[in-house]
C-alpha cells in the first residue's frame, strides 16, 4: 500500500494518465479535492463544502476529516489517511490530503 499527497491547489491536468491506473486515480482524487459542492451540475453533492473555507482553522481543521472521507467516496480506490487545511499569506485555503491505495504503478 502507497501514501500519496494531494492537494487542493491548482495545477495542469494530467491527460497522460490514461494509460496508469494509478496516475488516473491520483488525478480523480484531486479533482474532487478541487470541487466546491454546488458547482457540479447534476450532482450537487460532490465537492468539499465551501462553509469549510470561511471556518476559523481550527474549527475547520476538526471539520475537515470527515469532510475528506465524504469527498472521496467517488474514488472507491483511495482511503483518506489524514488531512490538514492552512491559509497562505495571500489568504488562500489549502488542503493537503494524504491518500493511500493498494494501485501499483
Amino acid at each position: 500500500m502507497a501514501l500519496y499527497e494531494i492537494t487542493n491547489l491548482p495545477e495542469p491536468i494530467d491527460f497522460e494518465c490514461s494509460s496508469s491506473l494509478l496516475r488516473r486515480t491520483l488525478q480523480n482524487a484531486k479533482n474532487l479535492l478541487m470541487c466546491k459542492k454546488g458547482e457540479v451540475p447534476f450532482d450537487r453533492q460532490r465537492g468539499l463544502d465551501p462553509a469549510l473555507y470561511d471556518l476559523p482553522i481550527a474549527e475547520a481543521q476538526a471539520q475537515l476529516m470527515p469532510e475528506l472521507d465524504r469527498v472521496m467516496l467517488w474514488e472507491p480506490d483511495v482511503e483518506v489517511e489524514s488531512g490538514t487545511i492552512e491559509r497562505d499569506r495571500n489568504g488562500r485555503t489549502i488542503i493537503r490530503c494524504v491518500i493511500e491505495t493498494q494501485l501499483e504503478n
